[in-house]
């Protein structure tokens, strides 16, 4: 697992099912800003790792590591997270590349989620992994 990229997954920590549910139906409006900046930092983050020389071979299967600080939030609703990763893919572009051309099954052939707990270095890793054709 050679291509790697790393969120600070505290940066999600408001933006998890629950809250964006709560979002939602508290104010349509709310919902969508969280829906933006969750997009957002991850377009950013891509594109950082794009600079640094980060692609992924679509089509491929996505391996998500997740390391929380704690084990107050559901790994279910940390899992809601990857729409806006997802999103974010797609909007990030360096030098006129796009680094995901679109989400559907024709390019992200699935994916595995594992949860672990470091307090002292929260963080997303994504890896892509080989497809088996």
């Amino acid at each position: 697992m050679k291509n790697k990229i790393c969120f600070n997954v505290e940066q999600y920590r408001d933006k998890t099912l629950n809250k964006y549910i709560h979002a939602e139906r508290t104010n349509r409006y709310a919902g969508a800003r969280l829906k933006k900046l969750g997009t957002l930092y991850a377009k950013q983050v891509v594109e950082q790792a794009m600079v640094d020389g980060i692609m992924f071979d679509w089509p491929c299967k996505l391996k998500f590591d997740w390391y929380l600080a704690d084990r107050r939030i559901d790994s279910d609703n940390w899992d809601f997270i990857k729409k806006f990763i997802f999103d974010g893919m797609q909007k990030a572009k360096v030098r006129g590349v796009v680094f995901l051309g679109n989400d559907s099954v024709k390019n992200i052939r699935g994916y595995d989620h594992d949860f672990y707990i470091d307090k002292e270095n929260p963080r997303l890793e994504i890896y892509e992994m080989e497809v088996k054709q």
